[in-house]
């Protein structure tokens, strides 16, 4: 006798079957999806920050190599090391690893900072854009240099930090940290600036001025005025200024020139890319360089250089 087939068990069996396939088809694509490599971009950083990244402590930062640098996949897929900057190649979420764990070096160095004496004290924004410090005149001057810089290279670090983490989430390394130094007695401000294109001299003076009123620049820049100026030629080893406030210093001067390899350079500090047409705040005090680079334009000083587009009035 011939065995009758049930339709309906056939028919069954095929949806099993179908179910399991969609079933093997879907884990694949979860596989194949998990192996798809996170896309990336690329950051440019502070050539600073190649002392800290990726370090597991601030011990770790202070005996840092200066001979080499590398970042593990933890941070970056790619690292250049170039002459005035940090070039990594990485994803959203290694970024991420990095913008933490340089939070957790930061608190580290704000914790031993703080151990420093009972009134000292750091707070930054949440953006890492502004930072404050208290401090008073033992450890600013201290008879002893050497502990008196110890102390100071706390905010160094920590200005740097909070710079690389901005540039970090906004993708812009020439960025900056507004930066305000506190007399931790009287609660008056003992010096402010954009950090790292202004200079944080702290004076004897500055500390006694603190003591009634907020010092926003050292009186070691009495005499020195803010000038917008306008980039008209940039070379390997000089950058040519056209005033752009006539009424002020350099008026009868169409031109001024910065010259990067003489000795009024070496303080300033520039941004990554400058082009023509670039606009930046001089912090000068109307007086001439002496430097002789064979062309008529006059050489000028200034003691800070700051792109327009981060300078507060």
């Amino acid at each position: 006798m011939q065995k009758q087939i049930n339709p309906f068990r056939i028919k069954l069996g095929v949806i099993i079957m179908k179910r399991r396939l969609f079933s093997i088809l879907a884990i694949l694509l979860f596989v194949l999806s998990g192996c798809q490599k996170e896309p990336t971009s690329k950051y440019i950083l502070p050539i600073e920050s190649q002392y800290f990244l990726g370090k597991e402590s601030y011990e770790s930062v202070k005996e840092h190599d200066t001979d080499s640098f590398s970042l593990d996949s933890t941070y970056a897929n790619e690292v250049t090391l170039e002459e005035d900057c940090l070039v990594l190649e990485a994803s959203n979420s290694q970024i991420k690893n990095l913008i933490e764990n340089n939070q957790k070096i930061m608190e580290e160095i704000a914790q031993e900072f703080e151990a420093i004496k009972d009134n000292y004290t750091v707070e930054w924004s949440e953006d890492y854009s502004s930072v404050t410090f208290n401090v008073d005149d033992e450890g600013l001057f201290s008879d002893n240099a050497a502990e008196a810089l110890e102390n100071m290279s706390h905010t160094f670090w920590i200005n740097y930090i909070l710079q690389t983490n901005c540039a970090l989430m906004n993708q812009d390394c020439d960025t900056t940290v507004n930066v305000t130094y506190k007399n931790a007695d009287s609660g008056h401000i003992l010096s402010k600036g954009l950090f790292p294109y202004e200079e944080f001299t702290i004076t004897q003076e500055d500390w006694e001025l603190s003591q009634n009123q907020d010092v926003m620049r050292s009186i070691e820049y009495d005499g020195y005025i803010d000038m917008k100026m306008i980039v008209k030629q940039v070379d390997s080893d000089k950058i040519i200024f056209a005033p752009q406030e006539k009424d002020s210093f350099y008026s009868n001067d169409e031109s001024l020139c910065l010259c990067l390899d003489s000795v009024y350079a070496d303080d300033i500090k520039l941004p990554h890319q400058i082009k023509e047409g670039d606009v930046f705040v001089l912090r000068v005090d109307g007086s001439y360089a002496l430097h002789e680079d064979g062309d008529d334009i006059p050489d000028i000083a200034p003691v800070a250089l700051i792109p327009e587009k981060y300078y507060e009035e």
